[in-house]
């Protein structure tokens, strides 16, 4: 038997791996916890996986370790900590420290609590490590199905436990006692290590729903103590729970939605009668995901656009060298191209305008600059989306029996909600005109409602009545929901 030959890859001249010749690139970096995004799961389709060899740039996926290599890494970073709704809420004194931990599909974000005062002593968020495996649960769960499991349960408990050593170290702490954690029902599956391939098909039913009082150390997590928030339905999970405790909902005078657009699109209706909630396949346009350029909200993403007196100017996070597009910044760019003409109606591209920004369309692209553009398909892809969440605003409404008119309050939550300039997704039809100046930006709703339940375990048992009242109106097969998605795919006002 002939040895196995080895290979090295230095990161960054940093970080040395060794791996078998002959292996993916792509499949060494996850197997390490090496994080890159890699939103097809490593199907060579998305072109996310980028990392230099030298000066070449190559696809992770797409190379095989034949010899020692030296690679550099994209550096991401993302915020999705931002609160603009501030709700008081009631502490109960507690011994030692805690991490409310909002684990959402694109971006993992971590509070640090003193569990005796209530008060935030930090917070951090990076990008989930998942992200390699596939940008949105369905693909996810399909690599559970492959027997990837252990894999996905891994890098997310590694990444924790990163955070969790980075709290403890940077304020002297010998122990954290205790986490909250707000997620997506897939999410929550994968961090307890239980297989989510159920809701992968018919039914689509999730091995559990209820809160869940977990050993950290079984899990792998270095902390004891670990509780999962209720979860209301296979694709309605826990931070919508944790949002409608964040936002109060269920107090509210009147009729009142919350719309989380996140990585999906999750809409809850609260009216006199009761409380409703539907699901749409919406958000990984919003996070970058699926955009030829698209981006999540990390340093040299655009995230505003406008064109005054003829002078168009895309702004990027943190200043930095333009890198490619996040959501806001599709909104933005996407109404402005509207705005002045060269996309029609329909969506399509006006081949044949003439004058203002025309300049920068050439062969069947809108060039921010020689490396950044929007395609037609990214279009279709921002129509996909945008209609179905309006689409699910308008259905949800209808099925209950109430008009736009009657809607006195929209929650809009979610790391993109924060940043989105509402007039510009009124304009486009991703949040129905009727509504627009009712909106209330709340960022990180999920993340608020699990600070709250790690405070006080009064809110825990709220978060428990919350998830089994609300009424899940399904999308799939619904004739109304077909209807106003067709109508709402074009951008006519």
């Amino acid at each position: 038997m002939t040895e196995d030959i080895m290979a090295k890859i230095t990161i960054q001249n940093d970080k040395i791996l060794e791996c078998k010749s002959g292996e993916n690139l792509l499949r060494v970096l996850q197997r390490n916890g090496i994080f890159v995004a890699a939103e097809c799961g490593g199907n060579g389709t998305c072109g996310k996986c980028k990392v230099l060899i030298g000066p070449d740039e190559v696809l992770a996926c797409q190379t095989i370790v034949k010899e020692d290599l030296e690679i550099d890494l994209p550096g991401e970073f993302y915020s999705g900590l931002e609160e603009s709704f501030k709700r008081p809420y009631d502490i109960e004194k507690q011994v030692g420290f805690g991490i409310a931990l909002d684990l959402g599909t694109t971006t993992i974000a971590a509070y640090l609590l003193n569990l005796d005062t209530g008060v935030e002593m930090d917070r951090v968020s990076v990008l989930n490590a998942q992200a390699a495996y596939g940008a949105d649960v369905v693909t996810r769960i399909q690599k559970c199905g492959e027997g990837l499991l252990e894999e996905l349960h891994g890098a997310v408990t590694n990444q924790i436990n990163g955070i969790i050593k980075d709290f403890k170290n940077n304020y002297e702490l010998k122990e954290i006692n205790r986490m909250v954690v707000s997620g997506n029902t897939v999410m929550l599956h994968l961090l307890a290590n239980v297989d989510p391939t159920p809701m992968g098909f018919a039914p689509y039913d999730p091995v559990f729903l209820d809160s869940k009082k977990l050993n950290g150390i079984k899990i792998g997590i270095e902390i004891p103590e670990v509780t999962l928030l209720p979860s209301i339905s296979g694709y309605l999970g826990s931070d919508l729970t944790a949002g409608i405790l964040a936002c109060n909902l269920m107090e509210q005078k009147g009729n009142a939605l919350l719309v989380d657009l996140g990585t999906n699109g999750e809409i809850i209706l609260k009216t006199n009668s009761g409380i409703y909630g539907v699901s749409t396949a919406a958000g990984p346009a919003f996070e970058g995901a699926k955009i030829e350029c698209g981006l999540g909200g990390v340093p040299g993403a655009v995230s505003k656009v406008s064109y005054d007196e003829g002078i168009f100017i895309a702004e990027t996070i943190e200043g930095r060298r333009m890198q490619g597009i996040c959501g806001s910044g599709l909104i933005d760019l996407i109404a402005l191209l509207v705005r002045e003409g060269l996309i029609d109606g329909s969506g399509a591209f006006d081949e044949s305008f003439q004058g203002g920004l025309s300049n920068f369309l050439k062969e069947g692209k809108f060039w921010l600059n020689e490396n950044i553009w929007l395609s037609q398909k990214d279009i279709r892809e921002f129509q996909l989306a945008k209609s179905a969440v309006v689409s699910g605003i308008e259905t949800l409404v209808e099925t209950v029996g109430l008009n736009l008119s009657d809607i006195d309050t929209v929650f809009l939550a979610g790391g993109f909600g924060f940043y989105v300039n509402k007039e510009n997704a009124s304009r486009l039809g991703l949040i129905p005109r009727a509504l627009e100046h009712k909106i209330i930006c709340v960022g990180n709703s999920s993340g608020l409602g699990a600070k709250m339940a790690l405070s006080n375990p009064k809110y825990l048992l709220e978060c428990e009545t919350i998830a089994k009242q609300v009424t899940v109106v399904e999308l799939a097969n619904n004739k109304l929901f077909t209807k106003h998605f067709i109508e709402n795919m074009d951008f006519e006002e």
